[in-house]
C-alpha cells in the first residue's frame, strides 16, 4: 500500500511539473504573428521581431514579442505576450505628410 502511495504522489508532482513547464514556456514567433494576422482584416504584410524582451506595465512584468501589421485600413505597431500569444496592445502608426 505504501508503494502505490508514492507512485501516486510522484506521478501527480511530474504532472504538475509538465504542466508548469508549458506555461511557462515562450510561444514560437511564427504561431504568434499568425494567431495575431486572425485579428486584422484584409492583412496586406506583417513582421515579427523573434527576440523576445522584459515588459513592465501596471506593475505587471513578462516577456514580450514586438511586431507590426500593414492592412488595407493602415498600419499598426503590436504588442502580444511571448509566454500566451496573446496581443496585449496595438498603436496605429500615422505619417505626416509634407
Amino acid at each position: 500500500m505504501k508503494n502505490k502511495s508514492i507512485i501516486a504522489v510522484l506521478s501527480l508532482l511530474l504532472l504538475a511539473g509538465y504542466f508548469f513547464a508549458l506555461r511557462y514556456q515562450l510561444k514560437s514567433p511564427n504561431k504568434v504573428l499568425t494567431a495575431i494576422k486572425a485579428h486584422f482584416n484584409h492583412v496586406e504584410a506583417a513582421f515579427i521581431d523573434y527576440t523576445p524582451e522584459n515588459y513592465k506595465k501596471l506593475g505587471l512584468e513578462t516577456m514580450i514579442y514586438r511586431g507590426g501589421i500593414t492592412t488595407a485600413d493602415g498600419e499598426f505597431e503590436f504588442i502580444a505576450d511571448a509566454y500566451s500569444g496573446e496581443l496585449l496592445d496595438t498603436t496605429e502608426i500615422t505619417t505626416a505628410w509634407l
